[in-house]
């Protein structure tokens, strides 16, 4: 009798299914919206409408589950469930009673205490009878309620690693968007327009050879969610050039809602806004349809580093890169970011694009100094302190050589720069060799 129940038997299945594998479930999981769906069904099935005036009280079961601690009299509240309620209260990316239950939903998965909720309110017969119908819902009913703990306990035994950043559409939708955190090198321009669309920061259009084009990380059509680890969802339309202003000169640590879900398909929520730039701007390529996202271990997609790549560290914990001296050439009185370009062509030009014939060595990233060695260490090849590093950065189509312009003396005084040429390994590593820079010494201006 108590499993007859659909949503109990809908559960019971994708549970067993999810047991089947060993890893880790994680967003992308495709029946992680049908368990979701499920079990928010269940906590919805019999919940009592409220008897408001004129039923302006929208009433969900987020509703009982806050207000639990205020009936735990002669009752220790888990920690966790409550630092849980605490977080969906707080969350900015969710406005709704429905988007906090969702919320706390996910948090609850990640935590196993998706069956805290329901224990305190058993312990309560009022309070569950004030809140639930024990002839039409699963959760006031005693029998039904039994075998809905029993299949929560299987869930305790299943790893959840849910992306709890992730929440800024669970007001609207069960259906997970692609997250991405990007670290982008230093710059004063990110090289996006956006519109301020619903309270919320769209891109209108990419600027051609932008760090923002770089790879594709950025589309037009995508949703800005964070930047610098700050909420974008409902700020003021100047938010995003004062966080630039503010973080001049380090690195761009920015998160962002991709137009297509993992299916390939244009994420719904997101059509409306597309429209709506489409009466602004009418040239605004509409987003449609495409191949599955394929999952993958490429640092853009899970923020790692591949393998086989980044630097090794010494005693002192300095990071070292291989790579290769392309040579320096002498920029005059000008140390600006306006040389690189042309010094880096001048350069390339003078010793030609077969690597070569390049000097191999090893460039050590240090508390105070940027330098370059042979390829066993035991020989300076330059030296320069961050002081004396006027501007670095590599050009737009060529990533993989990069370049910092020193001076003959700390780069303020200095009247007679030279620009110094390398190049990386890979692109990764010539981007994250101009972070570190910038990490080092945030005088130092930047063109990437």
């Amino acid at each position: 009798m108590a499993m007859r129940d659909p949503h109990l038997t809908n559960l019971k299945g994708i549970l067993q299914k999810l047991r089947e594998d060993d890893k880790p479930i994680r967003d992308s999981n495709a029946d992680l919206q049908r368990l979701c769906d499920t079990i928010e069904s269940i906590f919805r099935k019999g919940l009592k409408k409220p008897g408001s005036l004129f039923g302006l009280y929208n009433r969900d079961y987020w509703c009982w589950i806050e207000s639990l601690p205020n009936y735990l009299f002669n009752e220790r509240l888990n920690p966790i469930f409550g630092a849980a309620i605490d977080t969906c209260k707080t969350s900015p990316k969710v406005k709704t009673n429905q988007g906090r239950g969702r919320f706390f939903i996910r948090i609850a998965l990640n935590k196993n205490i998706l069956s805290v909720p329901i224990e305190h309110l058993l312990k309560n017969p009022r309070l569950t009878e004030y809140w639930y119908d024990p002839g039409d819902s699963i959760i006031g009913n005693e029998l039904m309620v039994e075998s809905l703990m029993s299949l929560l306990f299987w869930a305790t035994e299943l790893k959840f690693e849910l992306n709890l950043r992730n929440t800024s559409f669970l007001d609207q939708t069960w259906v997970m968007p692609v997250l991405r955190h990007y670290e982008l090198v230093p710059c004063k321009q990110l090289g996006v327009l956006i519109r301020y669309i619903k309270n919320r920061v769209v891109v209108a259009a990419i600027q051609p050879g932008s760090v923002a084009e770089e790879n594709n990380r950025i589309e037009a059509g995508d949703l800005m969610d964070e930047m610098y680890g700050e909420n974008l969802y409902g700020n003021s339309k100047g938010k995003v050039p004062k966080l630039l202003s503010q973080h001049e000169g380090w690195p761009i640590y920015v998160s962002v809602i991709k137009v297509h879900t993992r299916s390939g398909k244009v994420f719904h929520p997101l059509k409306e806004l597309h429209l709506t730039i489409q009466q602004e701007f009418p040239d605004f390529p509409m987003p449609s349809d495409r191949q599955p996202i394929r999952e993958s271990t490429s640092p853009d997609a899970s923020g790692g580093m591949p393998e086989g790549e980044g630097p090794v560290h010494n005693s002192s914990g300095s990071a070292i890169y291989k790579v290769k001296y392309v040579g320096r050439t002498d920029v005059g009185r000008e140390g600006g970011t306006c040389v690189i370009e042309g010094a880096i062509a001048k350069v390339l030009q003078e010793k030609g694009k077969d690597s070569s014939t390049y000097q191999e060595g090893e460039m050590e990233l240090a508390e105070t100094n940027v330098i370059t060695r042979n390829p066993d260490g035991t020989e300076e090849i330059w030296r320069h302190s961050y002081p004396e590093i006027s501007s670095c950065g590599r050009r737009v189509d060529s990533v993989i050589y990069f370049a910092y312009v020193a001076g003959d003396t700390t780069c303020t005084i200095s009247k007679h720069f030279h620009c110094y040429v390398f190049q990386a390994r890979t692109e990764r590593d010539s981007k994250t060799i101009l972070t570190s820079i910038a990490q080092g010494f945030g005088r130092t201006t930047w063109f990437v």
